[in-house]
């Protein structure tokens, strides 16, 4: 968990940087799209073949991915390659997040599930401290390609630890049959759906215009896909990667929904905030990752304790009520952030965004194994990542194209001469190449562009707190 977590603090710092050096800062969110249609392409793979073989041998297969993508993008010569690169660690990385939670709830009962998840999302929280600061001072002092050589050190520790340590069941029988037993259609649809619903969201309005043939072509694609893929799992499939009965559970749909709007929240901040940072407030790599942290230790704080409030009580719901509540308080209040230099403000709006997500992380889990029979916890432990990778790639691409539009409407409304507007738009690090008659016009549009960002963000976690109210309580017994 902390080698996938730390893969995403460590990369948003570098983001920056690499667009810079390839030339290709217009094409720096693709990295974050590739990395997730990847990730939720294969969640259901993971969470149906984790029932099959057992999670262990599993989450091995997706580290050796992980680790394979890492090296590739540290050696990337070109934008190209090193959005592949975040393809194959997209792949690796969605499957170590699900797994996680997979092998929590195969050791431990539902009632300790919170405190657990507690520790995990802790993990993440800690890792999302170090990134940054890892991630800042690799860029400024060495080079961006050892945010990625590093996982290379973690891999050698995690391996073997993993695989003297982890004890768990493996399903019986021969790999061949095991291998027949897989939905391999409903595996390939829903890749489908996740390619043609998140590659064009990500390409509209930055790099293709909405009403371009591809644009239209694979949205009908993606709508075509998921009818077929619902018709192949409620008719054909022995196994269906998602049974058809989830859909008619409340609890599942809800929070499913409601992961989509936290990831659509969540993401936002990680992806905008480093740029905000180093842009508008003109830090360096390594003082924006800093400046990260009261995000994070809210997300530390939070999660813990709600972990191990949800174990001792029992309850979800609280959490995930307030858990919302702080994070529309606190993406309402980016607004300020926005407007003043001020370095106490951030750090108490950063934390009360931290305070809120982080208690979603245990809750929402919890809540969703809680909601539905031990045979189907590996599928929407797997599901729950994918609605909310699903979200993220979704808010970053929306929020992306606001960012990119606003940024080309304003530099042209201001009169900045199209060769700075141009350097402007592909390499936001090399704004101190443009004259000073022109470049403070240009950080003034880069503050409006953020500003849009987080007031678009303002209905995606509205949308999140109104869904809290179709969750109902589970209980959690102590089986």
């Amino acid at each position: 968990m902390f080698m996938a977590a730390l893969d995403n603090s460590i990369v948003s710092t570098a983001l920056p940087r690499i667009g810079t050096e390839f030339e290709s800062s217009n094409k720096v969110q693709l990295a974050f799209s590739c990395y997730v249609i990847l990730s939720n392409a294969f969640q259901g793979l993971w969470g149906r073949s984790s029932n099959i073989f057992g999670p262990k041998p599993i989450v091995f297969v997706t580290i050796v991915i992980f680790v394979i993508g890492s090296v590739l993008a540290g050696a990337s010569t070109s934008m190209e390659m090193f959005l592949v690169s975040r393809a194959l660690i997209g792949m690796g990385a969605g499957g170590m997040f699900s797994l996680s939670s997979i092998i929590i709830a195969e050791l431990v009962s539902v009632r300790d599930r919170g405190k657990y998840q507690g520790f995990i999302s802790s993990v993440f929280a800690i890792s999302a401290l170090s990134g940054p600061v890892l991630g800042g001072t690799f860029v400024d002092k060495v080079t961006w390609r050892w945010c990625f050589y590093i996982q290379v050190a973690l891999a050698v520790v995690t391996v073997p630890t993993m695989a003297i340590m982890l004890k768990l069941p493996r399903p019986k029988g021969s790999t061949v049959e095991k291998l027949k037993s897989i939905d391999w259609l409903g595996a390939l649809l829903m890749a489908m759906v996740t390619l043609f619903l998140l590659l064009p969201t990500n390409l509209g309005g930055n790099l293709y215009p909405w009403n371009s043939p591809l644009i239209i072509t694979s949205y009908v694609l993606a709508v075509l896909s998921a009818i077929l893929f619902l018709h192949v799992e409620a008719k054909h499939a022995k196994q269906p990667i998602v049974p058809p009965y989830l859909w008619r559970n409340r609890n599942v749909t809800s929070l499913f929904s409601l992961n989509v709007f936290m990831g659509m929240t969540f993401w936002t901040l990680i992806f905008f905030l480093p740029i905000y940072f180093q842009i508008v407030v003109k830090e360096t790599a390594t003082a924006a990752g800093l400046a990260m942290i009261p995000l994070e230790v809210g997300i530390f704080i939070s999660s813990y304790l709600a972990g191990v409030l949800i174990t001792r009580y029992g309850k979800c719901l609280p959490y995930i009520y307030s858990g919302t509540g702080f994070t529309l308080l606190g993406i309402g209040l980016c607004l300020l952030l926005a407007q003043t230099p001020s370095k106490a403000i951030h750090l108490v709006v950063l934390f009360i965004c931290g305070c809120g997500i982080g208690q979603l992380f245990p809750s929402l889990i919890v809540a969703i194994q809680a909601s539905v029979d031990r045979k189907d916890i590996a599928t929407v432990s797997a599901l729950n990542f994918f609605f909310r990778m699903t979200g993220s790639g979704l808010g970053v691409a929306i929020n992306g194209a606001i960012f990119q539009n606003r940024l080309a409407a304003a530099l042209v409304q201001q009169g900045v001469p199209e060769a700075y507007a141009q350097l402007a738009r592909l390499s936001a690090q090399r704004l101190g190449e443009i004259p000073d008659a022109y470049r403070g016009v240009v950080e003034l549009v880069y503050l409006d562009s953020i500003r849009a960002v987080f007031r678009a963000t303002i209905p995606m976690a509205s949308a999140m707190f109104l869904l809290t109210f179709l969750v109902r309580h589970v209980h959690l017994g102590d089986k």
